[in-house]
């Protein structure tokens, strides 16, 4: 009968190691992920046309009418 037990808690040892390890795992390619994702979106604002992100010429209503 005893032996029974420590079949039984090995084999929840070894089910526990698993399941932390897996865990670990998708833990560290969610962060991978987001860490491409946030590199990516910095690579794009570096590169992108910054007319995009304001207005080049200013309202009509304000500017100066040349003569």
């Amino acid at each position: 009968m005893t032996e029974y037990i420590y079949f039984v808690t090995v084999i929840l040892f070894l089910l526990w190691t698993l399941v932390n390890e897996l865990d670990d795992r998708a833990e560290s390619k969610k962060e991978n992920r987001q860490l491409i994702a946030s590199n990516i979106a910095r690579m794009n604002l570096r590169n992108s046309d910054k007319q995009f992100t304001y207005d080049v010429q200013p309202p009509v209503g304000l500017s100066k009418k040349q003569k």
